[in-house]
């Protein structure tokens, strides 16, 4: 009884928590969204000062354990990293804390940084990693109550037929596909890798499902339609992303990919997953969600959270201030990305929108391969919600970006190199764009977003 209770309070509070918008004070936003409101209004100083102090430590450990080990394996797993992931986290940490104290103000280089259009757009008060940090640390903690407790067990299973008749890929795909969505999208690709090598996929249905169900998950979706002003109707923002990644998966699903044939990891026998005999659908998915609720232990939950929120301070944040706060300067003041993506101005113009925000789209439509979060970044000023919406869902259907998912895809055992890579980032950005077209129109057209 204990475990049934454990399975249906905890999973609904789960969607509460993130998917169910409420009024406070007159505006209508999931939770989460409330609360990133109450502390920037009333603790945004102490909350700042908390900040560089992350930052503080992030900087001196990053340094220090290239010359040590500890012995303990969560700080070596924490704080030792690949050469450019250390570089990065160095770079963004040193240069969140310059911000923050303005520090080299008289220097002409500091300029490039300390301007409002790049650093100090990324940090300090009203900097955008404010949202991301509170965000973050409120949704890390309250993501297990749809991971842990059953959700996964009990959608994948019931869902699993579908996967197999509509994506061509196993049912079990689905925990691979649930775990990116309320998780994060390196999680997906890291237990799609592992499936893949253990032989529940073979190299085919390994690619499809880690380039087509590994998308980022669900608190940091919160994050950006946040910054985006979309709080209110967060629903739809994250809705239309998960229309537009099935649509992209049954396509993806039917594509030729002969580098990727149907073969099995180094001979591998298949493993099949089978309804236990006299059991139903529903009834395997509901007990296999029990058993998973009875077997999770809250606590033990609540400190991997914990870890979780420590992991993404100190190895996803700086990431995003370093490659943000470059690519602003290389946008403010430099022509290239205004000069590859000059053909999408004329696109979105005949699209409907005007030159202004056209001129505006087209970078942060291309921005993303770098980091998801920069095309929020380059277009959270526009006047047309309409193309804030488009850009920030957009940004998440793209699905790689070489900060951080695409650098994973190419370490797996799929066998993708950065030009695999770069062709899915191409591919998904060229056939979401349409479909993004159509989705926004129909949102304005019932007066939920305006041109």
């Amino acid at each position: 009884m204990a475990s049934k209770l454990k399975f249906i309070v905890l999973s609904v509070l789960g969607f509460v928590f993130f998917l169910v918008p409420f009024s406070i004070d007159g505006e209508r936003k999931i939770i989460i969204s409330h609360i990133v409101d109450f502390i920037t209004t009333h603790f945004l100083e102490g909350f700042l000062s908390f900040t560089s102090i992350v930052s503080w430590i992030v900087l001196i450990a990053t340094v220090v354990f290239l010359f040590y080990s500890s012995s303990s394996n969560f700080l070596n797993d924490l704080f030792k990293a690949s050469p450019l992931n250390v570089g990065l986290r160095i770079v963004g940490s040193f240069l969140y804390l310059m911000v923050y104290y303005g520090w080299f103000e008289s220097a002409a280089l500091s300029t490039f940084i300390l301007n409002p259009d790049t650093g100090g757009l990324m940090a300090g008060e009203g900097g955008l990693l404010t949202t991301l940090y509170i965000t973050f640390f409120v949704g890390l903690l309250a993501l297990p109550l749809l991971t842990h407790f059953g959700v996964v067990e009990f959608v994948g299973i019931l869902i699993g037929p579908v996967m197999e008749k509509v994506f061509k890929v196993p049912g079990y795909s689905m925990i691979d596909a649930i775990a990116s969505f309320v998780g994060d999208g390196t999680i997906g690709i890291l237990v799609t890798d592992n499936q893949y090598q253990r032989g529940y996929y073979n190299k085919r249905e390994a690619y499809v499902i880690a380039t087509s169900f590994s998308i980022v998950g669900i608190a940091f979706a919160a994050a950006v339609a946040e910054e985006l002003g979309f709080g209110a109707i967060f629903p739809i923002f994250y809705g239309s992303i998960v229309v537009v990644t099935i649509i992209l998966a049954f396509i993806t699903s039917r594509l030729p990919l002969k580098k990727f044939p149907p073969t099995y990891y180094k001979g591998k026998e298949p493993k099949n997953a089978e309804i236990p005999e006299g059991k139903t659908l529903f009834g395997h998915a509901y007990d296999s969600a029990i058993t998973q609720a009875g077997q999770t232990r809250i606590g033990d939950v609540a400190k991997e959270a914990f870890k979780n929120v420590v992991n993404i301070y100190v190895s996803f944040i700086p990431v995003i201030m370093a490659v943000g706060t470059l690519s602003l300067i290389i946008a403010e003041y430099t022509s290239f990305f205004d000069i590859i993506s000059a053909p999408l101005v004329y696109i979105y113009g005949l699209f409907g929108y005007s030159r202004e925000v056209a001129t505006t789209m087209a970078p942060a439509s291309v921005a993303g391969f770098a980091d998801m979060y920069l095309p929020a970044l380059f277009i959270t000023d526009s006047p047309s919600e309409a193309s804030r919406f488009f850009i920030g869902v957009l940004a998440f259907t793209q699905l790689v970006f070489m900060s951080e998912t695409g650098m994973i895809l190419v370490k797996t055992k799929i066998g993708m190199n950065f030009w695999d890579v770069a062709k899915v980032f191409l591919y998904r950005t060229l056939l979401s764009i349409p479909i993004l077209v159509v989705i926004t129109n129909v949102l304005v057209a019932f007066n939920v977003l305006s041109f």
